[in-house]
């Protein structure tokens, strides 16, 4: 029934009310008929009853109507039948509205169901749950992984593991942390990434946890077998020489004492030669050893807010003057507005001037270009995180102009010891890696062989 057939037979039934309230003031004051009267007087209350009766069925219908979207029952099947022909309009828009919502609703439950079979295939765990700690996803994978046949509530994890609940509870969106938990007796390291979101004005935390254990152990084992071989050629490098002179000088002594004659001049030349040269590589390996004891002794950051324009200004003083006497370029670009550090500066100042070092060396000193750049904004997988939902990241790329790295040296640049400077120790890089690392810090590189190089860190 659309509106223009109700506005006629709503006007309909008032004409008619109308034409007999005009009867009765006929009949009553210019042709006195009682019994014309009366029925005309049944006609207007039988007329008016039938009107109310028609507005009503019409509200009665379209409110149960709604009541029915309301609770998602679509169920309902409106029929015209006894019902006049001027319902069936509104009847049949009822019915497609219905169909509407039932089509709907199943396309939403094949999602769902489609969703939550691509989740319940992944091999990493995943869990969502609202601020109330109700569990409302949970796949077979953190089922397993936690021993669970069901998770209702977060509190159940904390009767596996009390330190996995609560990092649960206590990660912000947009963060990552390794934890290592033990769960049934088995120790594993479990990667924890996690997100937030807001459905429904509720908000609620994505979490995805893998078991990392393996990997692990396999880049550990690749890193010592590296670090072994570099500390091996090392030290290598220093006994053989030691070993084969020390052999030479001994057997010399000795066939000078089974002969009972004192050593020659020349003799005693190479003598004290052989020495000099023991005690200088013995000297070497010593320093050697003193800088693999700085990799193993770095103090945890006492991590503290600092200001970053005035802590950046102090690294483009501390650096400047060491480009005196030579023609490159150094630019610096920080942040118009104020901006603050969460490090710890002394560790940080390391890390830098280290990176600057470094990028002044590779360069040209009659056309070298170093841009020092603080960007606010983006952690280290580039999302954006200035909306509040997380920590804010700044990255601080070093930029150079030099040769760039080979892809053979690109590999082992943050392997301790390696070292491509005929006077180098290996440390620098690492030791860069590490503070970085202890800050929760991400460090990479890009370079293009005779373009130059750039290093970012995420802090």
């Amino acid at each position: 029934m659309n509106f223009k057939d109700f506005r006629i037979l709503i006007i309909l039934r008032l004409v008619l009310i109308t034409t007999g309230l005009f009867g009765m003031l006929y009949f009553s004051y210019i042709q006195l008929n009682y019994i014309r009267l009366f029925f005309i007087g049944l006609f207007i209350i039988f007329v008016v009853i039938e009107l109310f009766y028609f507005i009503n069925r019409s509200n009665r219908d379209t409110g149960n109507f709604l009541q029915a979207i309301i609770h998602n029952d679509f169920t309902i099947k409106y029929s015209a039948t006894k019902k006049g022909k001027s319902f069936r309009d509104l009847y049949e828009t009822f019915n497609k509205v219905n169909q509407k919502f039932i089509a709907t609703t199943q396309q939403e439950a094949s999602e769902y169901q489609y969703l939550n079979t691509l989740i319940q295939q992944l091999g990493v765990g995943i869990i969502s749950f609202d601020s109330k700690g109700r569990v409302h996803l949970v796949n077979d994978a953190l089922k397993e992984l936690l021993g669970k046949k069901e998770l209702i509530n977060l509190h159940s994890i904390e009767r596996v593991s009390a330190p996995l609940h609560k990092s649960f509870e206590s990660m912000q969106g947009g963060t990552s942390k390794v934890l290592k938990v033990t769960l049934h007796g088995k120790l594993y390291q479990l990667s924890i990434n996690a997100s937030e979101f807001k459905l429904r004005q509720q908000e609620f935390k994505l979490l995805s946890v893998q078991d990392i254990k393996g990997e692990l152990d396999e880049n550990e084992m690749s890193a010592w077998q590296k670090l072994i071989r570099v500390l091996t050629h090392e030290i290598m490098n220093s006994v053989a020489p030691i070993t084969s002179l020390s052999g030479t000088l001994n057997h010399m002594v000795s066939q000078s004492q089974q002969n009972g004659v004192a050593l020659e001049p020349e003799q005693l030349s190479s003598l004290h030669d052989g020495l000099d040269a023991i005690e200088n590589r013995s000297d070497g390996l010593m320093n050697f050893t003193e800088a693999y004891r700085s990799l193993t002794r770095i103090p945890l950051p006492n991590i503290k807010p600092v200001e970053g324009k005035l802590y950046f200004q102090r690294i483009v003083s501390l650096f400047t003057p060491t480009l005196s006497g030579t023609q490159v370029d150094f630019e610096h670009r920080l942040p118009k507005e104020d901006f603050t550090l969460q490090i710890d500066p002394d560790l940080m100042e390391q890390v830098f001037i280290n990176l600057l070092k470094n990028a002044k060396e590779a360069v040209s000193a009659k056309d070298g270009q170093i841009t020092l750049t603080i960007k606010k904004g983006t952690n280290g997988n580039g999302i954006m995180t200035t909306n509040g939902n997380g920590p804010e990241h700044y990255s601080i790329t070093i930029t150079d102009n030099g040769s760039g790295i080979n892809d053979e040296t690109a590999e082992k640049i943050f392997i301790p010891f390696y070292t491509t400077k005929a006077t180098g120790s290996g440390v620098g890089l690492s030791l860069v890696k590490q503070i970085v690392l202890l800050h929760q810090g991400e460090i990479s590189f890009d370079t293009d062989p005779g373009k130059g190089t750039r290093f970012k860190v995420v802090l």
